[in-house]
């Protein structure tokens, strides 16, 4: 079994924080050390799909988990598909005014496409990385997106009435 821990600090509010979890981070510096990020579900609810990232140089392993329960900021989510026989993750997030503490408990059993202690050496290195800035950016062309397509659907239907 390969754990990985962290707690950090963000400097938004705890709404500001689980809101923009829900974006993938639009661009990341890749460092010497593995990074590793994940993206809440809109919906964050139990049955929900969790998307796992973890980018080392030019490699990535990517997997889910499936949210099985959510209780006062804390989320709980166990393997959906990837290359393990077992994962879990404890998510919480706790409000300190301006700030919002992250605690992140990862637990992999059983490697299929990795070795154990291949893997190991990378999650010893690895931090998470919120990047929230990043993501923050994917929210924001995805709305404008968004709108746009909104925008042309109208003028579509306005010109089809004229038309007629």
């Amino acid at each position: 079994m390969v754990q990985l821990s962290q707690t950090s600090w963000q400097e938004f509010s705890l709404k500001n924080v689980l809101e923009t979890l829900q974006y993938a981070p639009m661009n990341l510096t890749i460092g010497k050390n593995p990074q590793l990020h994940y993206t809440f579900p809109k919906n964050l609810e139990p049955g929900a799909t969790v998307r796992y990232n973890l980018q080392w140089g030019f490699k990535t392993l990517k997997w889910t988990g499936i949210v099985s329960s959510v209780k006062e900021n804390k989320i709980t989510v166990r393997l959906g598909e990837g290359p393990f026989r077992g994962f879990t993750a404890k998510h919480s997030f706790v409000d300190e005014g301006n700030m919002t503490a992250c605690y992140d408990e990862m637990s992999f059993q059983g490697f299929t496409d990795i070795p154990e202690e291949v893997f190991a050496a990378i999650i010893d290195k690895a931090n998470i990385v919120y990047g929230i800035y990043s993501r923050k950016d994917t929210r924001d062309v995805m709305l404008a997106y968004e709108a746009q397509k909104k925008t042309q659907s109208i003028e579509a239907l306005d010109q089809s009435a004229t038309a007629g």
